[in-house]
């Protein structure tokens, strides 16, 4: 930011916002609206980046047809291209990406990630999702009710969570108390202590258990295992694993 004597206005040039609204040129062709973007430079140019983003946003089949006969999801894919075709040295985010499928989203972060660290671009990215935060970014800002109540590193916000909000926002999490820890526990604890379920981990035996759950269930999520149990105090607790543990009416569980 260049100081109050400068003045930041819509349309500048060097700032550009991927939306929920499709900002596209209705009576334009897909290729046209790419082209549109890259006024002034040379033909050469122009033609090789227009062929990079039709690639990149699977539009090649659509480059010809008038972005007024397009559905809302290819619509959206254009907004993007036009977004993408020059990074500026701003570029916001607000959750573009929601309507795309999985493969086409991991592709375009990964370009866009890759293209803001070539030109050292800001990126703000909003969004409701925590793996999309915490994957690509390096700094998370929570708001609730109109206030940033956490701010810093991805690692940081996901491990030290500032409350319960915090936390739940960011995936699954278990609160560990006093109360729960077994009487051979070398665990300190002045109250509580925020783990994520990797954090812990199942032991076959009782020696050096941290914490005992009882009523345990175990479910397979597509990546890990994944133990519910219950603590000597009734508190609920959630831990993966990567290979399947044999359930037993009492899992001990060890704090990494």
């Amino acid at each position: 930011m260049l100081g109050p004597s400068y003045n930041l206005i819509p349309g500048h040039k060097d700032m550009k916002l991927v939306s929920q609204d499709y900002y596209v040129l209705d009576n334009h062709t897909v290729e046209e609206n790419i082209k549109d973007m890259l006024t002034g430079l040379a033909n050469d140019y122009k033609d090789a980046r227009c062929k990079k983003i039709l690639k990149l946003l699977d539009l090649n089949p659509l480059a010809k047809l008038q972005a007024k006969t397009l559905s809302s999801g290819q619509k959206q894919r254009v907004a993007i291209a036009r977004a993408l075709t020059v990074i500026p040295r701003v570029l916001l985010l607000d959750e573009p990406f929601n309507n795309l499928d999985r493969p086409l989203k991991e592709k375009l972060f990964t370009f866009i990630v890759n293209e803001v660290k070539k030109k050292k671009t800001s990126l703000l990215i909003i969004t409701h999702e925590a793996d999309e935060a915490l994957k690509y970014s390096q700094k998370i800002g929570v708001m609730d009710d109109g206030q940033l109540v956490q701010f810093g590193l991805q690692d940081k916000v996901y491990y030290q969570p500032r409350n319960l909000k915090v936390a739940s926002l960011l995936g699954d999490y278990n609160v560990i108390k006093k109360v729960d820890l077994e009487k051979g526990s070398k665990t300190v604890l002045k109250k509580q202590l925020f783990l994520r379920p990797h954090q812990l981990y199942v032991l076959q035996k009782p020696e050096g258990a941290d914490l005992v759950l009882t009523e345990p269930t175990l479910y397979f999520n597509g990546k890990c295992f994944e133990l519910y149990g219950e603590t000597k105090s009734g508190n609920g607790v959630v831990v993966y694993a990567f290979t399947q543990p044999k359930l037993a009416e009492k899992m001990y569980i060890k704090i990494k």
